[in-house]
């Protein structure tokens, strides 16, 4: 009776209780701060473009008209038939103004916030009027605040005038922000 012992190596598991956790620097105080001003930024720009969006319905005598528009653009680019479906298509509407806002206002302040004095201000209004220019002839209807509303002169100029507002308010928050 020979028995063929074999030897199976085994390497060595490491313990997960004595491996070294990699350090994460920490995110800087500035860098914190430009990020939540940013945010707070997007939110004024959703805040005040609704409103010229909701101004510019009410002079049609329908002050969802933009978002119902928007909702049924967007559902019939998946194949929804928005006329059997009237009041998703504003919800759809409503919750398209409130992603692409909120992203235009966040990253527009982000080219607005780090510069100072008066070069902030003008930076803001140069950037909103380069929005409102830009968006009625190149940016696409489903990343343009307000769909193919703005598509015109006078619905970009008015999303323009409410972006600069927001803009300008999201300056004034963040310097209150940082003296208080």
């Amino acid at each position: 009776m020979s028995e063929t012992m074999t030897e199976t190596v085994q390497e060595p598991v490491p313990d997960p209780v004595s491996e070294p956790i990699p350090e994460h620097r920490p995110v800087s105080p500035r860098a914190r701060s430009l990020f939540d001003s940013a945010l707070t930024t997007g939110s004024l720009a959703t805040i005040t473009t609704c409103g010229a969006l909701i101004g510019l319905g009410r002079r049609d005598d329908d002050m969802s008209r933009v978002f119902r528009l928007a909702g049924r653009g967007l559902l019939e680019r998946v194949g929804i038939a928005s006329s059997s479906v009237p009041l998703t298509a504003v919800g759809v509407g409503y919750l398209h103004h409130l992603l692409v806002a909120s992203l235009w206002g966040f990253g527009l302040s982000l080219l607005v916030l780090p510069r100072r004095g008066v070069t902030r201000i003008v930076t803001a209004v140069t950037v909103a009027a380069l929005y409102a220019w830009l968006s009625a002839d190149f940016v696409p209807a489903a990343l343009r605040i307000g769909y193919s509303v703005t598509s015109n002169v006078h619905g970009a100029v008015s999303i323009g005038i409410s972006l600069a507002v927001a803009l300008l308010g999201g300056i004034w928050l963040s310097t209150a922000d940082r003296e208080g």
